[in-house]
């Protein structure tokens, strides 16, 4: 790094790394403190009643309410995870690829019940893109410590 040009970009990918592993974090684990594990068919309902988006409506109701209770154990422990994973730099590519995908399927869920939303999960998936392809899961994370012993030993 110059010392003319102040912290070292990857820093700051790291911290966005840090910041999405925690915002994931704390919507899995308000879910948890909220008891929102067993209440998942009322939310399936509700998001599946008016969607606009047809083909994804009729997925939701026909493969997801059936089983609202895995899927909402599923839902729940996802975000915890990938927040822990995220924050700590572990398995970070495959968890931020997870990460995205959960974000297009909320988007496609539920997205149209409040579209102002719709640029914080676009932004989310912008940053975990760039979480991907920066390489901030190479730096001050697990990924780091196990991979760098790994190749060396």
């Amino acid at each position: 790094m110059d010392p003319q040009s102040g912290v070292a970009p990857i820093v700051w990918l790291v911290l966005l790394r840090v910041a999405v592993g925690l915002i994931w974090l704390r919507s899995g684990l308000l879910k948890v403190v909220g008891g929102e594990y067993g209440n998942y068919r009322e939310k399936l309902e509700r998001f599946a009643s008016k969607n606009p988006i047809l083909w994804y409506r009729e997925f939701m109701l026909e493969q997801l309410l059936p089983r609202s209770l895995p899927v909402g154990y599923l839902f729940v422990t996802a975000e915890v995870a990938l927040g822990v994973m995220l924050t700590l730099g572990f398995l970070t590519v495959p968890a931020a690829l997870i990460a995205i995908f959960m974000n297009v399927n909320f988007r496609l869920g539920c997205g149209w019940q409040n579209p102002s939303n719709a640029p914080f999960n676009y932004l989310m998936i912008a940053c975990e893109l760039l979480v991907i392809f920066s390489g901030a899961g190479n730096h001050l994370s697990l990924d780091a410590l196990l991979f760098s012993a790994q190749a060396g030993g």
